[in-house]
């Protein structure tokens, strides 16, 4: 009988590499420690996942909305480009999105999150 890791503090399962894959991009509300309920968006790009704060620092557009290539999502706002993994706004529009670490466990998709995700409707 094999067991499975346990995950390290603050590690939070967020959905299946699946569901990642079909949709795209993965809305995930958690409980930050400074502003409550808290979105961000869960991205696949084909190759990669990355998480971001669910919102343009320029404005305040969902990334979730945006257009996905390799690597990046455009704000459907203003076509800032940002990368999913670090959030660098790679054509300096505006600031540096939040990023948050995801990697793939067991089929899941899991991030380094400062809050526990809340119940997916």
């Amino acid at each position: 009988m094999t067991t499975q890791p346990q995950p390290e503090p603050g590690e939070y399962y967020l959905c299946s590499l699946k569901e990642l894959q079909k949709e795209g991009v993965v809305v995930v509300d958690f409980e930050h420690p400074k502003y409550r309920k808290w979105e961000l968006a869960l991205f696949w790009d084909g190759e990669r996942t990355g998480a971001l704060d669910n919102f343009c620092p320029h404005q305040g557009a969902m990334l979730s909305y945006g257009m996905i290539f390799p690597g990046e999502v455009v704000c459907p706002l203003h076509s800032a480009v940002f990368d999913i993994v670090t959030g660098e706004c790679l054509d300096r529009y505006t600031y540096d999105a939040t990023a948050y670490e995801t990697f793939v466990r067991d089929g899941g998709v899991w991030a380094q999150l400062p809050g526990r995700p809340l119940p997916r409707k």
